[in-house]
C-alpha cells in the first residue's frame, strides 16, 4: 500500500480540500478557485473564477478609504516591518531568519540606471551627451539628444564642420545609449 505525501501546512488548507466553492460573482456559475480579500483586515475572502478574480483584484485597493497621510504611513511602517522567516533550516550558511538590513536603506529615488553597467565607451558617450548616470532615463535621454541635435546639426550650421561632426558623434552616442537602456 503507498502512502501518500503529507503535505506541508504551508500550502495545505486541509478545511478547503474537499470543498467546492461557487463564484461570488453575480451570475457566474462557474467553480470559485480563488480567494480575493472582502475588506483590509484579510479575514474574511469571495471565492471568484479566474476571470473575475482577476477583475476584482484589479479594482481592488488596500489603502482605499485611507486617508492620504495615513496611506503612505501605513505602507511605509508594513515596508518596514517586512521579515522574512522560513521553517526550512538551510545547510549551506544561511537560515533566513535575520533581518534585511539592506531594506533600511531602500531609495526610491534612486534611478534604476544605476544598477546598469556602463563600459568606458558608454560612459564617454554620456559625457558626449552631457546626462549623469544618476538622471538617465529614456525620456531625458531622448530630450537631451534633440536638445543638441538642435544645436550642432549640420542644416544649421552650414560652414561649421566641427559642428557636422559633432552631430555625428552625438547621433552615435544617442543610439548606443538607447539601445543599452531599452
Amino acid at each position: 500500500m503507498r502512502k501518500t505525501p503529507r503535505r506541508r501546512s504551508k500550502y495545505f488548507a486541509p478545511q478547503n480540500e474537499n470543498t467546492y466553492h461557487r463564484c461570488d460573482h453575480p451570475g457566474c456559475a462557474e467553480a470559485g478557485e480563488y480567494r480575493a480579500p472582502k475588506d483590509r483586515c484579510l479575514k474574511e475572502y469571495y471565492w471568484f473564477c479566474l476571470k473575475h478574480v482577476q477583475e476584482y483584484n484589479a479594482k481592488w485597493n488596500y489603502f482605499d478609504g485611507m486617508e492620504d497621510g495615513k496611506a503612505e504611513e501605513t505602507a511605509r511602517d508594513r515596508f518596514r516591518r517586512f521579515r522574512f522567516s522560513s521553517k526550512i533550516k538551510y545547510n549551506f550558511g544561511f537560515d533566513f531568519n535575520g533581518n534585511f538590513e539592506f531594506m533600511d536603506d531602500y531609495n526610491p529615488r534612486l534611478s534604476p540606471m544605476t544598477e546598469i553597467r556602463f563600459t568606458a565607451q558608454e560612459r564617454q558617450c554620456l559625457r558626449i551627451l552631457e546626462i549623469d548616470i544618476e538622471d538617465l532615463t529614456v525620456a531625458g535621454l531622448k530630450k537631451q539628444y534633440k536638445k543638441m541635435a538642435k544645436k550642432y546639426h549640420p542644416d544649421l550650421n552650414r560652414e561649421d564642420k566641427e559642428a557636422e561632426e559633432k552631430f555625428k558623434i552625438i547621433s552615435t552616442g544617442y543610439k548606443t545609449i538607447l539601445n543599452k537602456i531599452s
